[in-house]
C-alpha cells in the first residue's frame, strides 16, 4: 500500500501500551495512525482530521468509547466512516450497545492481529465502496435535478425545416446551443449537417428523410462540434407538416442539450462497473435489495461463502430468509425491518446462515439503507461477512480462560491452608467436583513399597478405597517403577485391552471398587515420586480428555508445592519452637547463674571487710594491698552481676504496656543524676517528649543508660552539654511497620565520640572502647538500651565523631496495639 493509497486511522484507547502496539502494527501494515487518549481529544482530533476509520475502546475514563461512538455520529460526514469498538470479552449486551451507538463492527479483547488486520481491511473497502456508491448516487441525483432545470428555464432550442427551399430556421436559444452568435447561422439544412458531428451526421440525416417520407417519429439523440471543437450532446424531435395534397412541406421541432445528462450516463455506467469489481475483489457477499420490487441481487460471492451457484438464486428475498438458522430468522426479520421503517441508515447483525452443503456458517451481515428525496426507504445495499472462524476462536478462548479460571480457583483453595491433612482433603474434594468423577484419591507411596490411601472423595453409594486391604508390596513397586519419572496412566475402559499393562492383583481391586476407567498423576516432593492423585469412573467407562489430563497434572504440580510449603511451615514452626524454648532456657539460666553467684560475692566481701577492720594494722603493706585489690574486684563483679541480671529482666521480668510520659520520666532520671551532673559541670537541654505505650522502669532504665553515658563519656576540659529531644516519624520508610505511628528520642553529648565503624560494635555486650582506668562501665549498658527497644518494636543507633559527640537515636511506636 503507498502513502497515497494509505488510510489514516485513529486509535482512541487510554492504555498507552494498546496504543502503541497497534500503531506499530497498523503502520507495518502501511496504514497512516494517529493517537487520541480519551474520548474528548478523539472528538477533537476527528473533527480536524477526518480520519478514514476510528478504533475505539468501550472501556475508559471520563467518557467510555460508547459514548464517544455516540458524539461521533453528530459530526458531519461520519456516516461513511467505520467505527471499530475493542470490547473486553464477548457480551450480547455490549455488541447490542456498540452497534446502537452507531459502532460499525465490534472485536474482543485479547485482540489477536491477524483478525484485526482483516476486518480493517474489509471495513476500509466496504467504507470506499459505500462512499463511492453514495457520491455516485448523489451525483447522478444531481445531473437529473440539473437537467429538469435546464428544462424548466427553457434551455431548449427550436427549429423549422423548410421542406420545399430546403431553408432551417433557428431560434436564438438553438444558435446558442451550437456555440453561435444570434444571428450568424446561415439558415442552409447543409450548415445544420456540417455542426453534427461526422459520426452522427449520417443517422441524423436518414432519420430526418425517413420521417418526411414515411410519417415515422423523428426523436433523434446526437452530438454537435461546436466553433472550439468542444462536443454536446444533443436530443431533437421533430412533427412533419403537409398539405391538403398530403405532401410534405415542413417540419418543425425543439432541441434540447443533454450534454449534462450523458456525462451523468457514464458516470452511472463507471459507477457500475467500479461496484462490480469492487464485489468481484471483496470476499464478502455483496447483495442489493431492491425494496420497491422485493428483487435481490447477489455477487459472485455467494457461490465461493455458500456454494450456492449465481443460476439457483432465487431473486426474491424469501430465498436468503428460508436459509437463516430456525432460532435465528425471529430475531432477523423484526430487527431489519425495524431499521427500514424507523428511518435509519444502518443495519447490522450476526446470525447463522445456512451452505450449500447443509452445514451453517456464522455471518455478520451489515447493510446501508438508501431513501429517495422524500425519505422513503427505496434500495439495501450490504456485505455477508463469514465469522465462523473467528467465532470458533472465540469459543476457544472463553473455553481456554474458563479452564484457567477453574485451575486458578482450585489453586487458591488447595493453598488456602499449609496444613497438610487440610491441603490433601480440600484438593481430593474439589478435584471430584471439576471432573465430575466417581472417585479421587491420594496415594502416599512409600520408598519399601507400601501404599498409604490419605484421602478420598467418592459419590455416595460407592465403595471406599480405603476400606480395602492393599498389603501387596508388589503394586507399591510396580507404582513407584511406573510413574517415578513422571509418568500418566489414563484408561478409558478397564474391560479392554488397554489394562493389559496393570497386574491381575490390581485389577482384581480396581475391579471390587467398580472401576471402569481410570487416570493415574504422579506427585511429586522436592523432585522425589511422593505419591499419586487418581480419578476413578465407575458407572460407565469414560475417555478422559487432554485438557482433563493436562489440569490434573498441573493440580498435582500445585499439591506438591503446597506439600512443600507446609514441611517448610513445618520445619520452620518447629525451629522456631525450639528456639524460643533455648532463649528461655538461657535467660533463666542468666539471671539463676547471677543471682547464685552474689551469695559467695557477698561472703568473700563481708569476710575482707572483717578482716581489714580486725587485722588491718598488723597486715604486712603487701597484704593490705592484696586484700585491697580483692574488693574492688569483689565490686567490679558485683556490678558486672547486676548488669546481667538487669539485661534478663527485661524479658524475663518484664511489665505490661502503660501510658508513659517520657517527659516525666527524663526528670526523675535527672534528678537521680543530680550529684553527677554537679560534679562534672554538665548542661542538660532538655526539650519536648511524647507520651507513649511502654514499660515505665524499661523506659526508665533507657533514659538512665543514655544519660548517664554521655555524662561519663566527657571531655576534661570542656563543659559536657547533653541535649535530649524527641521529633514525632511519618511511615514512609520501609523499615517501619505500616499503620503505626512512630517517634524518634534523640540523647545528644559533645563528648570524646567514637569512630563511625564501632556504631553497631558498641550494643554488643562486653564490648568497650576504653579501658577501665580511663571510662568506668561493664560493656553492659548499651546492651540492656538494644534489648530494651527491640522489645518495644523500635530500633537504637548512634552517630558519632571522635571529638565531637555522640548522638543516640531511639525509635519507637507511639500507640502500639497490645
Amino acid at each position: 500500500m503507498t502513502n497515497q493509497d494509505s488510510a489514516l486511522i485513529l486509535i482512541v484507547d487510554d492504555d498507552e501500551l494498546t496504543r502503541i502496539q497497534l500503531r506499530q502494527l497498523m503502520e507495518y501494515a502501511g496504514y497512516r495512525v494517529i493517537e487520541a487518549s480519551n474520548a474528548c481529544k478523539a472528538i477533537t482530533i476527528y473533527t480536524n482530521l477526518h480520519p478514514d476509520m476510528v478504533i475505539i475502546d468501550t472501556i475508559m475514563p471520563v467518557m467510555d468509547g460508547f459514548t464517544c461512538c455516540h458524539q461521533l455520529q453528530k459530526l458531519p460526514n461520519i456516516q461513511d466512516t467505520p467505527i471499530l469498538m475493542i470490547t473486553a470479552a464477548y457480551e450480547p449486551e455490549s455488541v447490542e450497545r456498540a452497534f446502537a451507538v452507531g459502532a460499525t463492527d465490534y472485536i474482543t479483547k485479547p485482540i489477536q492481529w491477524v483478525v484485526l488486520s482483516h476486518r480493517i481491511r474489509h471495513l476500509l473497502a466496504a467504507s470506499r465502496a459505500i462512499k463511492q456508491l453514495r457520491q455516485q448516487n448523489q451525483q447522478a441525483q444531481l445531473r437529473e435535478a440539473q437537467m429538469k432545470i435546464a428544462l424548466e428555464a427553457a434551455r431548449m432550442g427550436t427549429w423549422d425545416l423548410d421542406i420545399v427551399t430546403n431553408q432551417v430556421t433557428w431560434s436564438d436559444n438553438k444558435e446558442a446551443l451550437f456555440g453561435l452568435e444570434p444571428g450568424s447561422f446561415d439558415g442552409q439544412y447543409k450548415t445544420f449537417l456540417h455542426y453534427v458531428h461526422p459520426q452522427d451526421r449520417d443517422f441524423v440525416n436518414i432519420a430526418v428523410i425517413q420521417a418526411v417520407q414515411t410519417d415515422a417519429e423523428y426523436d433523434v439523440e446526437f452530438r454537435i462540434v461546436l466553433p472550439d471543437g468542444s462536443i454536446r450532446w444533443l436530443v431533437s424531435k421533430g412533427v412533419v407538416f403537409r398539405n391538403t395534397a398530403g405532401e410534405p412541406v415542413r417540419m418543425s421541432g425543439i432541441v434540447i442539450d443533454i450534454t449534462k445528462r450523458k456525462q451523468a450516463e457514464a458516470e452511472l455506467r463507471q459507477s457500475e462497473e467500479r461496484f462490480q469489481i469492487i464485489t468481484r475483489a471483496t470476499n464478502d457477499v455483496i447483495w442489493d435489495w431492491d425494496l420497491l420490487t422485493n428483487q435481490v441481487w447477489w455477487n459472485q460471492a455467494v457461490q465461493t461463502l455458500f456454494g450456492y451457484p449465481l443460476a439457483e438464486l432465487n431473486a426474491d428475498l424469501s430465498w436468503w430468509y428460508e436459509r437463516i438458522h430456525p432460532e435465528d430468522q425471529q430475531i432477523i426479520d423484526p430487527s431489519m425491518w425495524a431499521a427500514i421503517n424507523s428511518g435509519q441508515q444502518f443495519w447490522s447483525h450476526e446470525y447463522r446462515f445456512r451452505r450449500h452443503d447443509g452445514s451453517y456458517a456464522y455471518i455478520l451481515d451489515r447493510a446501508y439503507i438508501v431513501h429517495d428525496q422524500a425519505g422513503k426507504p427505496v434500495r439495501m445495499i450490504g456485505a455477508m461477512m463469514d465469522i465462523t472462524e473467528r467465532k470458533r476462536v472465540q469459543a476457544q478462548l472463553q473455553w481456554q480462560n474458563l479452564r484457567s479460571q477453574l485451575f486458578a480457583d482450585i489453586t487458591v483453595k488447595i493453598r488456602q491452608s499449609l496444613q497438610i491433612d487440610e491441603i490433601l482433603q480440600t484438593s481430593v474434594t474439589e478435584v471430584q467436583k471439576l471432573l465430575r468423577a466417581d472417585r479421587v484419591v491420594i496415594l502416599r507411596l512409600r520408598s519399601n513399597g507400601s501404599i498409604l490411601i490419605l484421602k478420598e472423595a467418592v459419590v455416595p453409594g460407592l465403595p471406599m478405597a480405603s476400606s480395602l486391604e492393599c498389603n501387596e508390596p508388589n503394586i507399591g513397586q510396580m507404582y513407584l517403577l511406573k510413574y517415578s519419572q513422571g509418568r500418566i496412566n489414563a484408561i478409558s475402559n478397564l474391560d479392554q485391552e488397554q489394562a493389559a499393562d496393570i497386574s491381575p492383583t490390581h485389577l482384581k481391586m480396581l475391579q471390587k471398587l467398580g472401576v471402569k476407567a481410570i487416570v493415574s498423576v504422579p506427585i511429586f516432593l522436592q523432585n522425589q515420586l511422593w505419591g499419586l492423585l487418581i480419578a476413578h469412573q465407575c458407572v460407565h467407562p469414560r475417555q478422559w480428555n487432554n485438557w482433563e489430563i493436562e489440569l490434573l497434572q498441573q493440580l498435582a504440580d500445585q499439591i506438591g508445592i503446597a506439600l512443600a510449603q507446609s514441611k517448610i511451615l513445618e520445619t520452620e514452626t518447629r525451629q522456631r519452637q525450639e528456639l524460643s524454648r533455648s532463649n528461655e532456657e538461657l535467660q533463666e539460666f542468666a539471671f539463676i547463674a547471677s543471682h547464685d553467684l552474689q551469695e559467695p560475692l557477698r561472703k568473700i566481701k563481708t569476710f575482707s571487710e572483717r578482716l581489714m577492720i580486725t587485722c588491718g594494722d598488723s597486715l604486712p603493706e603487701a597484704a593490705s594491698d592484696y586484700l585491697e585489690r580483692m574488693q574492688n574486684a569483689v565490686l567490679r563483679m558485683q556490678t558486672l552481676i547486676e548488669g546481667l541480671l538487669t539485661l534478663s529482666r527485661v524479658t524475663t521480668r518484664a511489665q505490661p504496656f502503660v501510658s508513659v510520659s517520657l517527659a516525666q520520666i527524663t526528670q526523675e532520671v535527672l534528678s537521680d543524676l543530680e550529684v553527677l551532673i554537679q560534679q562534672t559541670g554538665a548542661t542538660i537541654e532538655l526539650g519536648d517528649l511524647p507520651t507513649i505505650k511502654a514499660d515505665p522502669l524499661q523506659m526508665r532504665q533507657l533514659m538512665q543508660n543514655l544519660i548517664g553515658n554521655a555524662l561519663k563519656f566527657h571531655h576534661p576540659q570542656i563543659t559536657p552539654i547533653v541535649k535530649i529531644y524527641s521529633q514525632h516519624l511519618n511511615n514512609q520508610s520501609a523499615q517501619l511497620a505500616v499503620g503505626l505511628e512512630f517517634c524518634q528520642i534523640i540523647v545528644e553529648d559533645n563528648g570524646i565520640g567514637f569512630e563511625q565503624k564501632y556504631s553497631d560494635r558498641i550494643f554488643q555486650i562486653f564490648q568497650r572502647l576504653h579501658g577501665r582506668r580511663e571510662y568506668e562501665g561493664t560493656g553492659i549498658g548499651l546492651t540492656i538500651c538494644r534489648k530494651i527497644a527491640e522489645r518495644h518494636f523500635g530500633t537504637i543507633t548512634a552517630q558519632s565523631t571522635p571529638g565531637k559527640g555522640t548522638k543516640f537515636i531511639v525509635i519507637l511506636p507511639i500507640n502500639f496495639p497490645i
